[in-house]
């Protein structure tokens, strides 16, 4: 009776460990980058709406988009400020465009959803664009023109539990670099965003 009782428990742990085991596995997999080019836009990844976890631009004839090795977003809100950070490689070196638009909290990311089929207008006064390359000073970019689109925000179950929500959509805009008028253009952005990275607090 005890060693049937011993060999219940063992199973019972081996099932929970498989189970939590495999949940770890499915987050990881779920928060992973999937590059799958465009070979009509070279060196940019395909627009999708799968959670991917890419995104890609060029500005002018370079391009800067995620990579395997750099989480490529997330959203931090404070408390009446929506900062979208998209982060990878831009002319070698690791770079970060942080989008962040004024009167807007979703206060969890779930709340995202509300961003379905929404166009922001980046030259409008609640909205600030910021670049950071490397270890240098973030530099605030004047924006002559240009828009963010969100195709499509939607939210990812697996096994009937909310696992992420899935924002896809568009970018483009003209601005300055270093002085010199420059357009970013054919952007594209599949994120899944989820518990690690999603920030909402307060100062």
């Amino acid at each position: 009776m005890e060693k049937r009782r011993y060999i219940h428990f063992v199973a019972l742990t081996l099932a929970v460990a498989a189970i939590m085991s495999s949940c770890a596995y499915d987050s990881y997999e779920l928060s992973k980058t999937v590059f799958i080019p465009d070979y009509e836009n070279p060196g940019l990844p395909i627009y999708s709406e799968w959670g991917y976890n890419t995104f890609g631009m060029y500005v002018d004839r370079s391009t800067f988009v995620s990579t395997d090795h750099i989480l490529p977003s997330k959203i931090i809100v404070n408390p009446d400020t929506f900062n979208i950070r998209l982060s990878g490689i831009y002319q070698s070196v690791s770079t970060t465009l942080l989008i962040s638009v004024v009167g807007y909290a979703p206060r969890d990311y779930p709340d995202l959803i509300s961003l379905n089929d929404s166009t922001i207008n980046l030259r409008d006064d609640n909205c600030i664009i910021t670049l950071r390359k490397f270890s240098e000073e973030a530099v605030k970019l004047p924006i002559i023109e240009g828009y963010i689109n969100f195709k499509k925000a939607q939210n990812l179950y697996v096994d009937r539990e909310l696992t992420k929500t899935i924002l896809s959509g568009t970018i483009q805009f003209k601005t300055f670099f270093d002085g010199e008028p420059v357009a970013i253009t054919n952007g594209r952005f599949d994120l899944g965003i989820g518990y690690e990275n999603f920030y909402y607090y307060t100062r």
